[in-house]
């Protein structure tokens, strides 16, 4: 049987392994089970996406929005909608 090693930030291994044992594994179960999805689906084991709030279209779009706000244009003050 093989070892595999990786090197992680303290803290990210601590909140990953509280994860796993809030489902009743261990960290090297986890990883375990991630390397044989990786197998089986012959890829990662879920849809990695990027944050559409960093998208550079947006980043465009909000920089226009405090352009206006800095100019006065486009600002209303609005009730907050109460759930």
């Amino acid at each position: 049987m093989a070892n595999v090693q990786v090197r992680v930030d303290d803290n990210l291994r601590e909140q990953a392994q509280a994860v796993a044992s809030s489902m009743g594994m261990d960290l090297a179960s986890a990883v375990r089970i991630f390397l044989t999805q990786m197998v089986r689906e012959n890829g990662l084991p879920f849809r990695p996406v990027g944050d559409p709030f960093y998208s550079a279209q947006n980043q465009v779009h909000l920089a226009k929005v405090v352009e206006d706000l800095n100019n006065g244009r486009n600002s209303f003050v609005h009730d907050l909608i109460e759930d």
